[in-house]
């Protein structure tokens, strides 16, 4: 009985479900895949706002420009996982090189276009990079932005210009050209970089696109209270008067002189005291004013607006304001920031660079330029070095980490964003130019270098030796 009372009026167990007059209804229609609710009108729209907030706010900016520059920084480097170390050394070189003008107008870099996409995916949602090839039939990519796809009359064979084949799988990308015409790019040729945040996604929002409501009120709200500090700032003292009147006469009109006069000349008065002198009615005062705008309730209150606006993309402490949190939390704060760096790099990697190095190497093997070794396409990426909140612990940590076997020399150099094989080349080279040294003039190695940890005159020896068998 009690469950058909309900049923009639259309209550739920689940108290979230129920509606209210006291509670306004939740926009939206009823749940389908993130396609059909992120339409091409509503990401369009997003974008836009996006946009506007990224060119106007000051804390937009800081959020986007600190993902882009802990996460990517001076860039990603490939390091080549085959057997053969020569052929990987001749790999990297070759990629480095054509990192220097990688994209197809040559204006950027390989690094900056890993920047250019990071900043294109906080502040669009998403960013498409183009497999081309330039006048010379080498590879190039080109960096094409969320607005150029999707573009022109809605069809039914794409969802916001992107086509599906059966199985669900992208099968080519319609891209806007200049002279508004479209393109449709075969999906192979196109990557497509994103943080899936839906599996029945076909695009994706702006990851500000939860606080653009809140970031556009704080413009309008501080715009205001600028006006509102100016007019106050204007104004400098207040006359009050117990009648509410005030004479046409003035309220500072020195007496002339023959006029009757109810008090002293405040001219005679200023040449005997110096200063200024004003003269009131009995019944008024003259007060300094002074103003409480802006209120710290008001300052409290954009607070709460840009810690809701951080929430999901970088602590609000690590963007702005670390000043109210103690030693654990900044720790605390630093560990969130450096796993959101991590996610993003992670995304970069698997959407951007691995394609871009197979797209790379494996055209230069076609070429010739390369020999075709098993497992060319293997790679793996060495990111910046890691935000820490304690340098100076957290090395004294590695190091004995290290020493212990706990760690392995690839990874401390990794975290420090460095590779291991060139950096154990620069050592040999250093340790063998110490030697030399210390020979060519006859002085201790000691004198050169002290290294904690190493024997000394196993080197000296090593060193003779190796002069004995050259000789």
């Amino acid at each position: 009985m009690l469950k058909r009372f309900f049923k009639f009026l259309g209550l739920s167990s689940y108290e979230g479900a129920n509606t209210s007059l006291r509670r306004g209804r939740v926009p939206g229609a009823a749940p389908a895949d993130a396609k059909k609710e992120l339409t091409s009108a509503v990401r369009r729209e997003l974008v836009r706002k996006s946009r506007y907030l990224h060119k106007n706010s000051g804390f937009v900016r800081e959020m986007v420009s600190d993902m882009a520059i802990y996460s990517v920084s001076d860039g990603i480097k490939p390091q080549a996982q085959t057997a053969d170390a020569a052929w990987n050394k001749a790999a990297e070189d070759l990629f480095s090189r054509w990192a220097q003008r990688a994209d197809i107008t040559g204006r950027f870099s390989f690094e900056q276009c890993q920047s250019l996409v990071c900043r294109g995916v906080d502040v669009d949602g998403e960013y498409f990079v183009v497999k081309v090839r330039d006048r010379f039939g080498r590879p190039r990519i080109q960096l094409v932005e969320t607005h150029r796809v999707g573009q022109g009359s809605a069809t039914a064979e794409t969802i916001d210009g992107i086509g599906f084949d059966r199985f669900g799988a992208p099968a080519f990308y319609r891209v806007r050209q200049d002279d508004d015409s479209t393109r449709d790019v075969p999906a192979s040729a196109v990557m497509h970089v994103f943080e899936p945040e839906s599996a029945s996604g076909a695009r994706s929002a702006p990851t500000l696109q939860h606080s653009i409501n809140h970031l556009l009120d704080e413009i309008e709200l501080l715009a205001l209270e600028k006006h509102a500090v100016k007019d106050n700032a204007d104004i400098s003292r207040v006359l009050k008067s117990e009648s509410g009147e005030i004479d046409e006469s003035g309220d500072f009109m020195v007496q002339a002189d023959g006029e009757a006069e109810d008090g002293s000349d405040p001219q005679q008065v200023q040449r005997i005291v110096g200063g200024k002198v004003v003269s009131l009615k009995p019944n008024e005062s003259l007060e300094s004013y002074q103003s409480d705008r802006p209120s710290p309730v008001f300052t409290g209150f954009l607070e709460h607006l840009k810690r809701d606006s951080a929430a999901g993309m970088l602590p609000y402490e690590f963007v702005l304001d670390s000043a109210k949190i103690g030693g654990a939390g900044v720790r605390l704060v630093v560990a969130k920031a450096d796993r959101r760096f991590s996610f993003r790099q992670m995304i970069l990697i698997q959407r951007f660079l691995k394609p871009t190095w197979g797209y790379v190497i494996g055209d230069a093997i076609d070429r010739g330029e390369l020999a075709a070794v098993k497992g060319w396409h293997r790679v793996r990426f060495v990111t910046p070095r890691r935000i820490t909140v304690d340098a100076g612990r957290e090395a004294q940590q590695n190091r004995a980490d290290v020493e212990t076997g706990l760690k392995t020399l690839s990874e401390h150099y990794a975290e420090l964003g460095q590779d291991f094989d060139e950096q154990l080349e620069i050592r040999a080279q250093n340790a063998r130019r110490i030697l030399d040294a210390a020979e060519k003039y006859g002085v201790p190695v000691e004198m050169l270098y002290r290294p904690q940890g190493t024997q000394l005159s196993s080197l000296v020896d090593t060193n003779a030796q190796v002069s004995r068998e050259g000789e």
